[in-house]
């Protein structure tokens, strides 16, 4: 049961970094209202996904809770790494 939070965290944790390269990937300078508007929905899908995940966990227990906040720690700095070595999701970033 252990494995399931922390893989439900990494799943979670590489959708969210998901989600905000495609929306950097869409922003525009030209239009503003659209650029606002992606940004704040991607960041309450993020902010609420990760938030449902933490207090599912916690739920079942403080060991559950750090397992899952692990999967959420390691997914993102899995793919910060990743892209700071040049390697964009295919069809993200232009790529």
């Amino acid at each position: 049961m252990a494995a399931f939070w922390l893989l439900i965290g990494l799943a979670i944790g590489l959708l969210n970094m998901l989600t905000l390269c495609w929306t950097v990937a869409r922003l525009d300078p030209g239009a503003p209202s659209t650029a606002v508007a992606l940004v704040l929905a991607g960041a309450i899908l993020r902010w609420g996904l990760a938030a449902g995940l933490l207090i599912a966990a916690l739920q079942r227990g403080i060991g559950p809770g750090l397992l899952a906040f692990a999967g959420l720690w390691l997914a993102r700095s899995g793919v910060v790494w990743w892209l700071g070595f040049g390697r964009t999701p295919p069809g993200l970033l232009g790529a």
